[in-house]
């Protein structure tokens, strides 16, 4: 990583702390530690070239290699509270669709409830929330994005599901830039849902997402739910209509779609 690259994204107005590393295990990991300091500034941004365990929700493996965008935001006050996880997650996806959208206009970019990105029916973001209890009540949003990261050379499962923008087009990215972009619009999301609410976003989110209309399983703890994707509520809830009707869901996992 040049040395003018990370001092420009070090200048980001809204980041207070950057921390680089070539390599690591996760980038949450480091910034569980890093939220432990009392006196940290916040947002603080951990970023890393490379993630050798990286972590996606319900504790499965993201893969990643080197080329992809790997990294982690602090926050900290009102919005680490639980509460409002779900609107930080939902935005996280919402901020990351328009940031890649304007990398590749032509491209439909989209987010799964909750917060995955993908890209012309393929995935090519993932976002981990946590709030360790060493991190003293801040909030940990690790995010990873295939950019530079070909799914040519991916395991073979992963080949035909998922992405990167240089398969896209087949154009290599600064990551510098590219994370610049993204942060500038986390930070207009995430301000926006500070001072309005979920419900200020919602009519946007509901413009980019993936699932409405379509038949989705959602396992929520050890039960399955089967019915059509009527969207999302105000307060950022999954709504299916299944054989007992409306029913909306603040929490769950999405197993399959069609």
């Amino acid at each position: 990583m040049r040395k003018n690259e990370l001092a420009s994204l070090a200048a980001h107005p809204w980041i207070q702390r950057l921390e680089f590393t070539q390599s690591l295990g996760s980038t949450n990991d480091q910034a569980t530690q890093l939220a432990a300091e009392e006196f940290l500034a916040c947002p603080a941004l951990v970023w890393a070239e490379e993630q050798t365990a990286g972590r996606g929700r319900g504790g499965n493996r993201w893969w990643s290699s080197r080329g992809g965008l790997m990294f982690s935001v602090i926050l900290s006050g009102e919005g680490s509270a639980p509460a409002n996880w779900s609107g930080y997650s939902l935005t996280a996806g919402l901020a990351i669709c328009e940031a890649l959208a304007a990398e590749i206009p032509a491209v439909d970019f989209a987010v799964k409830w909750p917060n995955d990105v993908y890209a012309d029916g393929r995935k090519i973001c993932g976002i981990l929330i946590e709030s360790p209890a060493q991190a003293r009540g801040r909030l940990i949003v690790g995010i990873g994005v295939n950019v530079n990261n070909s799914f040519a050379d991916a395991p073979e499962e992963l080949s035909s599901t998922a992405t990167a923008l240089c398969d896209l087009d087949g154009q290599q990215r600064s990551l510098s830039a590219v994370l610049f972009e993204i942060l500038s619009r986390l930070e207009h999301c995430w301000q926006r849902l500070a001072a309005e609410g979920f419900a200020a976003l919602r009519e946007h989110w509901q413009e980019r997402a993936s699932l409405t209309g379509r038949t989705v399983t959602l396992q929520v703890g050890r039960t399955q739910h089967v019915g059509r994707c009527l969207g999302i509520d105000a307060d950022g809830s999954l709504l299916l209509h299944t054989e007992r009707g409306r029913e909306a869901f603040a929490a769950g996992s999405v197993v399959s779609f069609e």
